[in-house]
């Protein structure tokens, strides 16, 4: 099992970001982004999504403690044994339109990231 705040910091040493820098990205204060990573508290709704847009992750990847996050040359995964079992699990409920409002918002943003390589792909062959 991977906690949210397990990927957290590892989406956020991935990018060489102290604390205060992606909280500041985030335009939130290091003590609450700090509360985040160490589980001791949730982001709100608005700054989950703020946190899909920067990193550029599902909600699924985000949010499912047995969902894997790729960072390049390693893997985020429920079964790592270094944190496997160290820390308490956590529980984030969201009601139905919250739930749909995130995947429609995860599905936009992969329709954004589909047509930038397609338009990347036109302006080379231009």
């Amino acid at each position: 099992m991977v906690t949210l705040g397990t990927k957290l910091r590892n989406l956020r040493t991935k990018e060489n970001l102290s604390q205060s820098r992606i909280a500041d990205i985030l335009e939130v204060s290091q003590n609450a982004y700090h509360k985040w990573e160490s589980d001791k508290s949730k982001p709100s709704v608005g700054n989950l999504l703020k946190i899909l847009n920067h990193y550029h992750v599902s909600v699924q990847e985000l949010l499912d403690e047995n969902e894997k996050i790729i960072l390049s040359d390693n893997t985020i995964t429920g079964d790592n044994n270094i944190i496997a079992g160290t820390v308490p699990n956590i529980n984030i409920h969201l009601s139905a339109r919250i739930k749909q409002a995130l995947l429609d918002h995860d599905r936009m943003i992969h329709q954004m990231e589909s047509q930038y390589n397609l338009l990347k792909e036109i302006s080379e062959i231009l």
